[in-house]
């Protein structure tokens, strides 16, 4: 039994060490493509960090949830597979730089993971408490 949670503990660690890893390189847009200029910091004002702090505490939202037992295995899968979906999306916007457009896909897809993440912890699929 501790031997699994071990594994459990052991494995959400790394995922979200490789989402803090990650996120600082996926940040540096610099506002080449979308007008940044002085004073307003890095992209024309909007920080690229944010999107990619919200997707690493989501991920950590949806592991605590499963672990606490607040979603079925199933569920996490299913959420874990949508950030998969919005990560692979993210990397394709930002080879060329965010456009507005982009970046509130972005906001609304990780919006719309959140609020399932919500609906699933709401239900009972799969949990006996």
């Amino acid at each position: 039994m501790t031997n699994a949670l071990t594994k459990k503990a052991l494995l959400s660690l790394l995922a979200a060490s490789a989402v803090a890893i990650a996120t600082p390189t996926l940040a540096q847009d610099y506002g080449r493509h979308h007008g940044g200029g002085y004073g307003q910091g890095y992209n024309g004002g909007w920080n690229g960090g944010g999107l990619n702090g919200e997707q690493a505490r989501l991920a950590q939202r949806i592991d605590r949830a499963a672990y606490n037992g607040r979603i079925s295995r199933r569920e996490a899968q299913s959420l874990r597979a949508q950030l998969d979906d919005y990560q692979r999306l993210e990397w394709r916007y930002r080879r060329d730089g965010l456009s507005n457009w982009e970046r509130r896909d972005l906001q609304n897809r990780l919006d719309r993971i959140e609020r399932n993440l919500r609906e699933e912890r709401r239900d009972r699929d799969g949990r006996r408490w």
